[in-house]
């Protein structure tokens, strides 16, 4: 009965919250020590035939309990007293080590453990401030990180800037802070800044937005989810306002494009219009990525076989296979249908070579499945209906586009689009595990397909290539890069973001004094791709080509090799 009743009082105050147990533990023990005090009081006059005062039997409780043990009253004779006394000593000992941890250990791990800084150490000027740290910050802290700009971190969670603290001790400076608080703003020397990136939802992106405006001419980058909202944020003071998702849906449909229109294009040096067979700007340099479709004429052919360089002035500059990077890839790598050539050359030299080998045969009426239709897949229909594509869309929700009703990893339901007959599918859903899931059942349902996926975390990146993507679009990376190219716009353009650390990207030669390409090289480690000036074009300069000032110049390499290039150019 006794045990029974102690389970129970024991599950009640482990159930009770933290706050309220410490308070009950107090007041059992000093129910404790005025309980054993009145027992002593009047014990010890009858066993040990002496007087003691109140003062005496609680001083004598309370270093008994503790274990402090003086000695005053000893020894004892009476036997009676020895065993009370040794009753105190042991549930003393209980008490005190329950009560000490719950009473103390908080506060002292409080006190000990560290916190996020609050301000930078020292007054900051034309540098960048991040509100919000996540992997979309990760990616464009580290592409930042090519060029000498200092970059304030702002977290209101402590745990989370802890985190980001202890990552970039070196390379940012990290502020706790609440994002709409005028001290934040202070401490984060907005008011200095260059640039000012609020990533969030639509509200709290205006709410921060709005409290800093007046305060900074800094350039305010709004960072969102939705397009729809874009007056509204620049009425609030927003002079960028990007889509990560949006912008994905746009990349996935432009790596399934090879058309006469545009070739999933990024232009390397000159116009940002897109690159068209129509009209290619003669003389300037452009790297374009070119996703190898059914019955090209490249197909089961060798690098050898194409020769580019010697038939077109066209330079491979790396072979991506299923997920795969290939810097150097070897001559005799047989490209298929999962392969994706990343080409540099001048533009009509590159129109010429995708004409004869890259477009699928005339006649031929190219068909996609879009699995998802929110923000991602919305953009990526738009996309690729706007070049001619019949698309059908997989939705749980009823859609005005063409559409079936149904869950994506439903195998009937992507039978119903005929995916089989399918030459490319995109996968665009919200949830990682169900786009891969939905990559593995449409690479079983048609073997032949180009599947491109969308990611939202890096760890499902692997995955969704060994489940059949050709190619994966890992949101946050490209939103830190797309922000870090307006950043940086000044400065370097970043061109492709590679695994392992790898950038391409394309500076100005700067100094009076020329070099050459292998002096470059060799002092940086990186490896120049290409060279573009007032009066030449080249395409894997000679290591003795010499570098004028106004140049342009493709690089290729880690971020520490293209800092130290920077430096030096």
């Amino acid at each position: 009965m006794i045990v029974s009743t102690l389970r129970s009082i024991s599950r009640w105050i482990t159930r009770t919250a933290s706050t309220q147990r410490i308070r009950i533990y107090l007041v059992i023990f000093l129910v404790q020590i005025t309980a054993y005090t009145l027992i002593f009081h009047a014990l010890y006059p009858l066993t040990e035939q002496k007087p003691i005062s109140w003062v005496g039997a609680l001083f004598f409780v309370i270093e008994t309990m503790t274990t402090t043990g003086y000695g005053d009253l000893l020894p004892f004779y009476n036997q009676i007293t020895q065993a009370f006394s040794m009753v105190m000593i042991v549930t003393g000992v209980v008490m005190i080590f329950m009560v000490i941890p719950l009473l103390f250990t908080p506060y002292l791990t409080q006190l000990v453990k560290p916190t996020p800084p609050r301000r930078p150490p020292h007054i900051l000027r034309d540098h960048v401030v991040i509100m919000g740290y996540d992997d979309q910050a990760r990616s464009l802290i580290e592409s930042l990180m090519i060029e000498e700009i200092d970059v304030v971190i702002v977290e209101a969670d402590e745990e989370t800037a802890m985190r980001a603290t202890m990552r970039y001790r070196r390379h940012a400076y990290v502020i706790w802070g609440e994002y709409t608080h005028p001290a934040t703003h202070a401490h984060a020397c907005v008011s200095t800044a260059r640039y000012v990136i609020v990533n969030g939802d639509e509200r709290s992106t205006a709410n921060i937005i709005l409290g800093i405006r007046e305060i900074t001419d800094a350039h305010i980058i709004a960072v969102v989810d939705n397009l729809s909202f874009d007056r509204y944020l620049r009425y609030a003071g927003a002079e960028y306002v990007f889509s990560p998702k949006n912008s994905t849906g746009k990349i996935l449909a432009r790596h399934a494009l090879v058309t006469p229109d545009i070739a999933a294009v990024v232009d390397v040096i000159g116009s940002d219009l897109p690159f068209s067979l129509a009209n290619p700007q003669s003389q300037s340099l452009w790297l374009i990525k070119i996703p190898i479709l059914p019955g090209t004429r490249v197909v089961n052919r060798t690098i050898r076989e194409l020769d580019l360089f010697q038939r077109y002035n066209v330079n491979i500059v790396i072979l991506w296979h299923a997920g795969e990077f290939l810097l150097t890839p070897d001559p005799d790598k047989v490209i298929d249908t999962r392969t994706m050539l990343f080409l540099i050359g001048k533009a009509e030299d590159i129109a010429s070579a995708i004409e004869a080998l890259f477009l699928p045969p005339d006649g031929d009426k190219t068909f996609a499945v879009i699995a998802g239709f929110g923000d991602v897949g919305a953009a990526a229909y738009k996309e690729l209906t706007g070049k001619g594509i019949e698309c059908v869309v997989v939705d749980q929700h009823p859609q005005t586009s063409p559409s079936v009703i149904g869950n994506a990893e439903d195998e009937e339901v992507l039978k119903k689009t005929h995916l089989e007959k399918a030459q490319i599918c995109i996968v665009a859903l919200n949830d990682d595990s169900v786009n891969i899931f939905t990559t593995l059942m449409a690479r079983n349902i048609n073997p032949d397909l180009k599947i491109f996926a969308r990611a939202n975390h890096a760890g499902s990146v692997d995955k969704l290539y060994r489940a059949g993507a050709d190619f994966v679009a890992l949101q946050p990376t490209i939103g830190g890069q797309t922000i870090a190219g307006i950043v940086l716009a000044d400065h370097v353009k970043i061109l492709l973001d590679l695994p392992g650390g790898q950038k391409v990207v394309m500076k100005h030669w700067m100094k009076s004094h020329a070099r050459t390409v292998n002096w470059l090289e060799r002092k940086s480690g990186v490896r120049v791709l290409g060279v573009e000036g007032s009066s030449r074009s080249l395409v894997r300069p000679n290591g003795d080509e010499v570098l004028l000032e106004g140049d342009k110049v493709i690089l290729m390499g880690e971020v520490k090799m293209l800092k130290r290039c920077i430096q030096l150019m």
